[in-house]
Order: C-alpha cells, then structure tokens, then sequence
C-alpha cells in the first residue's frame, strides 16, 4: 500500500513537470528506436554471417567428401580416423565426421556411438547433397559418386558409393551476434544519455524558462502590476505569446485609464447634480415667493399706467423678465429633481404628430419647411409627456438653428436593431466643433436667452426610459439628431388554468 502511494505521488508529481512529461515520452521513443536498430542490425550481421557459413561449409563439405573418396579408394575405411583428426584440424567447429553405406548405415565415424545407427531417413539421401539445420548444429549430407563405367564393371545399380555426413557447430556465430549485440548496446546507451541530457537543457531553455517567466508576469498583473512586460524578444511562439500578453495588459491599461476618466467625470456629474439640487432647493424658496409678489406688483402698476405707453412697455418687459426667470427656475427644478416617469404601453409616431403640429404653429419660423417621414413602428414602453417634451425640445432647437430664413425640418421614424430610432434633422449652420463636445453639459448654451438646460434634461429623461441621444454634423451642413428606445417586449400570456369539476 505504502508503495503504491508512493508511485501515485511519483507519477503525479513527473505528471505536472514539463521536462518529464516530454523527456519520458521522448525517451521512451529513443530507446524503442535505438533497440529496433540494434536488433536490425544484429539480424542482418546474422543473415550474413549464416550465409557466410553456409557457403564455407559448402565448399569444405565438397574438399572432404573427395578426400574421404580418395582415402577410401586407397585405403579402405580403417584408415579414416587420421583423414577426420586432419580435418578437424582445419575446421575446428567440425563435430563430427561419419561415413554413410549406400543404405545410409553409418560405416565408419568420428563419433563411434554412432557405428551401425541409421542417421537419416530414407528419403532425406539421394544423389545431391542435403544441409539440415539441428538446433545450434548444421549437417550436410553429400553423397558420393562412382565412376559410370566402374558401376558397369562391378554390375552397381546406383552411382552412389556411400554418402558423407559432416556436423558443424553454430556456436561462433551465436557468440558473434551476443559480442555485436554488446557492442551496439555499449554504443547506443551513452548516445542515448547525452541525447536526453541535451534534450533536458533545451527544454529548459526554449521552453520551461519562457513560460516560468510568462507565469511570472501573469502573477505580477494578477497582483495589480499591469506596468509588468512579458516580451524578451523571442521570434518564436512564446515570443508571440509574450506579446499578445503585453497587448492585453496594454489594453487592459487604456480600458483601466478610460474607466478612471469616466469615473471621474460621473463623480464630478454627482456632485454637480447634487449641488445644483441643493441651490435648485434653496432658489425655489427664496425666489419662488418674491418673484410671484413682484408678478402681482407689476399687474397693478400695469392696470395703473395703461395711459402711459412708454412707461407701460417698461412694465411689459419687466414682466417678461419675471416669466423668464420663473422658467429658469423651472427647468432648474425639472433638472435638479426629474419628475418620475410611467412607463406604459405608446405611440411613438402619435407623440411626433403632436410635437410637430405645436412646433408648426411658430409664427416667427413660417419659412421652414416640415418634412415627415414616419414608418410603421411598434410601440415603446414610455411616459408620453416625457417623450413629447423632449421631442419638442429637440425640434424647438432646430427651429431656433435655422432662423427666420428657413429651411427643412426633416423627421424622420424606423426600427434599427430592435430599437425605434427617431431622426430630427435641420438644414441650418451646424454644431461648431469647439462646442460639439459640451452641448450635453448643464447649463452650456450658445444663445443669449438660452438656460443651457433643455438638453441634459432631456438626456436625463430618456436615460429614465433606457433611451439614447446622439447627434452628427454632416459635412454639407445641417444638424441630425438621433433619438433611440428600446422596444416593447410583450407580456408572456399566462397559460389557462384547469377548471376542476
């Protein structure tokens, strides 16, 4: 038990380190290939050799057959022990010598246990010679021929005159592939050794020390350094990776810097709400009464001087003064504390038929021309008079933008990417540049009697209906306002219930 924990930590731990698990497979590779070639090697050192062999005992097997034949004819087969000792001299794997009668009988023999014995069968003699292979042993059988007129002489049958039967030891060429094999192994093994101990530090190098240090930037950023770089200057895909690495953190800082930027200017936007609300709170109070006195004052002095023309215009412009500022105040209240909106089920295009009939009626912009054009939409879930006055505010602005000179008021209605998108658009001069960028902002106006309020309280109104407002100045003129809300998502209709009898 104890071993086999040992192993699941061991195979775990080679399991999570780089270097072992590419140096283990690798090696393993290495190793199946160099025995492959090693086993190949050794086979085709055999196959030759065995070849070599064959043909050597071929051609000592044909020497001694004749000399055997020599010997006989001269001397009988008693005198053969000498002839075998001379020959074994020569071929020391020789093992044994036997001479074989016509009928395969063994006559006379180096191995005298073999005297009378009938080594081979029947079939196996006959008038070419045989090898047979006997385990670690080699045996060829070469017969021996008679002279065709001595068979006539002697009244043979058969050419044969007996068969000789030579045993050679394989031995050598087993202990030449063992020393080939040895050899190969002692060479392949320190190859092997320093192939892996190259592969070790080249892992290391190109491959465990770019990623440790890839981690390691990961970490600093992690921790909250995104100033950290991964990039070394490596061509290779680590190098790539370091990289993109560095590009996310780049971007990672913008994004970081722009949220910065805009957290800061929603701060200073708080702030700016929160004290125009206080003064919005103060002034309504401390304005709200004197101004409705001096209202009732400049009444009665009004009914007073009707025989005075000159000083009744006076009292007319004061008045107008005094409606002037309780507008500011107004729409200084409606800034600073929005009236909460109820949404509900409407009309886009009926709140733009009552905006533009209201808008139609400034006699002062006679001159401009209205054009309409309104799709079919689906309805929007909005406060009417929310979106009446900020439609209004909008086309009032392009009235006022065009002037007394004319021009076109084009309105314009669709559906764009599930949104209902409203386009009002004038011919007039445009947006300057300088000031493209503040006309959003409280209280910025370039009219002498504007209050600067119109557009960021309609910003704010539609941000209460998930609305946007964005505008553009074309290069040929002209200001486009675009409008946009989402659309109206139905209600899912509730399933009907199961009446129970």
């Amino acid at each position: 038990m104890g071993l086999r924990a040992f192993a699941r930590r061991l195979f775990s731990r080679l399991d999570g380190s780089l270097r072992a698990r590419l140096i283990i497979p690798s090696a393993i590779l290495a190793t199946l290939t160099i025995a492959g070639m090693v086993a190949a090697a050794v086979e085709v050192h055999t196959i030759a050799m065995e070849r070599a062999h064959r043909e050597r005992i071929q051609l000592f097997s044909t020497v001694a057959a004749e000399a055997i034949g020599n010997q006989m004819m001269e001397g009988g087969a008693r005198d053969l022990g000498l002839l075998f000792e001379d020959l074994r001299d020569h071929r020391p794997e020789l093992r044994s010598m036997s001479v074989l009668d016509p009928e395969g009988v063994v006559a006379s023999t180096s191995a005298t246990e073999l005297v009378g014995e009938r080594p081979w069968p029947p079939e196996t003699l006959g008038a070419e010679p045989v090898m047979i292979q006997l385990g670690t042993t080699t045996a060829i059988v070469r017969p021996m021929m008679n002279e065709p007129r001595c068979a006539e002489c002697h009244g043979l049958t058969s050419q044969v005159n007996g068969y000789v039967d030579l045993r050679f030891d394989n031995g050598e060429i087993a202990q030449a592939q063992g020393q080939l094999t040895t050899i190969l192994i002692a060479t392949a093994l320190p190859a092997l050794l320093v192939l892996l101990g190259v592969l070790w530090r080249l892992i290391g190098r190109e491959a465990v020390k770019p990623i440790q240090g890839l981690v390691t930037s990961m970490r600093r950023a992690e921790a909250g350094d995104v100033t950290v770089t991964a990039d070394n200057g490596r061509p290779d895909e680590f190098g790539a990776a370091a990289r993109g690495f560095d590009d996310m953190l780049a971007a990672l800082r913008a994004s970081q810097a722009t949220l910065e930027r805009l957290h800061e200017e929603r701060m200073i936007k708080a702030d700016r709400f929160a004290m125009i609300g206080q003064m919005a709170t103060g002034l309504a109070h401390e304005i709200k009464n004197p101004l409705a006195g001096l209202s009732g004052a400049l009444e009665v002095l009004a009914e007073e001087m009707e025989d005075s023309p000159h000083r009744t215009e006076m009292i007319h412009e004061m008045q107008h003064q005094v409606t002037r500022l309780e507008s500011i105040m107004g729409g200084l209240l409606n800034f600073a504390r929005p009236p909460r909106a109820h949404l509900r089920s409407t009309d886009v295009n009926g709140c733009l038929e009552k905006v533009l009939f209201l808008a139609s009626q400034q006699r002062r912009y006679l001159k401009v021309k209205l054009a309409r054009e309104l799709g079919t939409l689906p309805s929007v879930r909005a406060d009417a008079g929310q979106l009446e006055q900020v439609f209004l505010n909008v086309c009032l602005n392009a009235y006022q933008a065009m002037g007394e000179a004319g021009g076109t008021l084009t309105v314009r209605s669709l559906v764009r990417a599930d949104r209902v998108v409203v386009e009002i658009a004038d011919t007039g001069p445009g947006i300057p540049p300088e000031v493209r960028a503040s006309i959003f902002t409280p209280f910025f106006t370039t009219r002498s009697n504007g209050t600067g309020l119109g557009l960021a309280t309609s910003v704010r109104l539609l941000a209460q209906h998930g609305g946007l407002m964005e505008f553009d100045c074309p290069q040929g003129g002209g200001t486009v306002f675009t409008i946009s809300l989402p659309v109206e998502v139905p209600a899912p209709r509730a399933s009907p219930g199961l009446a129970v009898g």
